[in-house]
């Protein structure tokens, strides 16, 4: 065991998502043996394998390295994606085997840091990234860990020399539950993840004891404040202050005229500004990191911006993010049409919303959308993209998958593409481009 009481050998069940991956990076960085499993490559993956990370695609249990399989000296981590009857998995627990929950060793790393939590339904990666590139640039080098790729690190983590640790807040499975930060920010609560929040009690719940486990300040925006501040009256107060972020916090006009940001990003900024503010950086540190900020892979990120087409690719997923997204474009693009090629994310999250989805994804001018993309799910009776796409009101709409999306726009040749989802629609972005540019 390390000082953080971490064994040397760390194995890690799904290794390919965007939250293990930044974990099996960092321990790979502090000199553990890391090892893992996926069942197929992708940019994390690929990035971890060029690092030295031995990654397996095979569930077989003789494909497991030989150094992994001592379970005295080895920690076996998982992902809410591998189910417990997954076979890597039951081999490691009959085997006596540690296990933790990636939410776990995030927790025992997180202990040896002030913890800035970021919290909320949208805008938590980028809001991370933000905030963590202004504290390096002013030479407080915090770690980290996002849900997305900073632009300026092509990193999912940041390895730091201070005692200060960024963290991307996760409420699904009640993740964040198990941080203890010194700062903390909610940035929006709409109901979301309905397999661990099956009312909005449930979630308010849950927002509650995370507030309750912030040491020091709670910062909540005004998309929250009464809706949170209701909730305290009827259960009482943490031990943290609160401060909610008003229209007086955006009288930072750099902030606003930072090049090709979205009206949603200059809020996601004014919330990264306050923290940093909190934590001591001058405005003039603010400024100088905002300058050389890029941005986040797959928020907002253009890839083709010409006369001709502008290609726009995000990670929206939830109906309240469409509308950000789509509202931002609208003011930007005033006489273009809006082209949204959409890949719903899973099958459960597409039932609960279903009316919020059809309001949203009518007031495009043309919709395409995929099959959805399942992740942890299985199949749900009577929810699918066709059964959705019947339900838009909207004259221009297709159901596509990743072939015939291709053609169709070789037909219609859209001057404005927006691709958004959060699974893997991303790989059309490139073969757009490749037909189109």
């Amino acid at each position: 065991m390390n000082s953080l009481g971490l064994a040397k050998n760390m194995y890690f069940l799904g290794i390919g998502g965007v939250g293990m991956s930044g974990l099996a990076g960092w321990c790979h960085a502090h000199k553990h043996n890391v090892g893992g499993y996926d069942h197929n490559d992708n940019t994390f993956t690929l990035k971890l394998k060029k690092s030295g990370i031995r990654i397996q695609h095979d569930v077989s249990t003789s494909k497991i390295p030989s150094d992994f399989l001592n379970n005295e000296d080895t920690y076996i981590i998982y992902t809410p994606a591998i189910k417990k009857d997954h076979i890597l998995y039951r081999f490691f627990n009959d085997a006596n085997f540690t296990i933790l929950k990636r939410s776990e060793l995030l927790q025992r790393i997180s202990l040896a840091y002030k913890v800035v939590a970021i919290s909320g339904t949208h805008g938590k990666t980028t809001i991370s990234i933000m905030l963590s590139h202004l504290l390096k640039n002013a030479g407080l080098s915090p770690s980290a860990f996002f849900g997305g790729m900073s632009l300026n690190y092509d990193s999912n983590f940041l390895i730091g020399n201070s005692d200060y640790m960024i963290i991307e807040a996760d409420e699904y499975d009640q993740s964040f539950l198990h941080l203890k930060p010194v700062i903390s920010l909610i940035t929006s609560i709409d109901r979301d993840h309905i397999d661990t929040y099956p009312s909005v009690e449930a979630m308010m719940e849950s927002y509650y004891h995370f507030y309750v486990n912030t040491q020091d300040m709670l910062f909540i925006t005004r998309h929250v404040s009464k809706k949170f501040h209701d909730y305290l009256k009827d259960h009482g107060n943490g031990s943290s202050s609160i401060r909610e972020l008003s229209d007086l916090d955006c009288k930072d006009s750099y902030v606003k005229s930072i090049k090709n940001m979205c009206e949603h990003n200059i809020e996601n900024a004014i919330m990264a500004t306050a923290i940093a503010k909190y934590i001591g950086l001058s405005d003039l540190q603010i400024q100088t990191g905002f300058q050389n900020y890029r941005g986040v892979k797959r928020r907002f990120e253009y890839h083709v911006v010409s006369k001709d087409l502008i290609l726009i690719d995000d990670y929206a997923h939830h109906p309240e993010e469409l509308k950000v997204l789509i509202n931002s474009i609208r003011k930007r693009y005033l006489n273009r049409e809006l082209f949204l090629i959409f890949q719903p994310h899973l099958f459960s999250r597409t039932q609960d919303l279903e009316n919020e989805f059809c309001d949203i994804l009518s007031s495009v001018d043309k919709l395409a959308l995929l099959d959805i993309f399942p992740a942890r799910e299985k199949p749900i009776a009577g929810v699918s993209s066709k059964i959705l796409l019947s339900k838009i009101n909207l004259h221009h709409k297709w159901h596509v998958n990743f072939t015939s999306i291709l053609d169709l726009l070789k037909v219609e040749k859209p001057s404005l593409i927006v691709t958004a989802g959060a699974g893997d629609i991303y790989k059309l972005v490139p073969v757009i481009k490749s037909i189109l540019a």
